[in-house]
């Protein structure tokens, strides 16, 4: 078996659903690292969810439930750390406003 480290996703979830990472073909991921940043002075809000292949973004696949992030917090988000992917699996975001939370998440591919 070999492992990769990869830079899943940098960047900001918009008000719809946003797929921040899907696994691969024939691979098996590990989420690592993810941190959310506040870059306002506003409070926001971010959903997360893990999505089986196939499956559809809905309440029964939340893993981080409108998290509140103050002004200028960052979040290391330990509901969504440590979760497993398998093929097609993904992990998604929605936030309560665009363009105002930065994420980064990091995961491990096992091929």
């Amino acid at each position: 078996m070999g492992t990769t480290l990869k830079n899943a996703y940098l960047g900001q979830p918009g008000i719809a659903d946003t797929t921040l990472y899907t696994c691969p073909a024939g691979t098996t991921a590990r989420v690592l690292k993810c941190t959310m940043t506040n870059d306002t002075t506003t409070v926001v809000t971010v959903s997360m969810h893990k999505v089986e292949s196939g499956g559809a973004v809905g309440d029964d696949r939340l893993v981080m439930n409108a998290k509140s992030l103050g002004s200028r917090e960052t979040y290391e988000c330990p509901e969504v750390v440590g979760q497993v992917l398998d093929a097609g699996d993904l992990i998604s975001a929605i936030a309560g406003v665009a363009a105002q939370v930065t994420v980064s998440l990091d995961v491990v591919e096992i091929v």
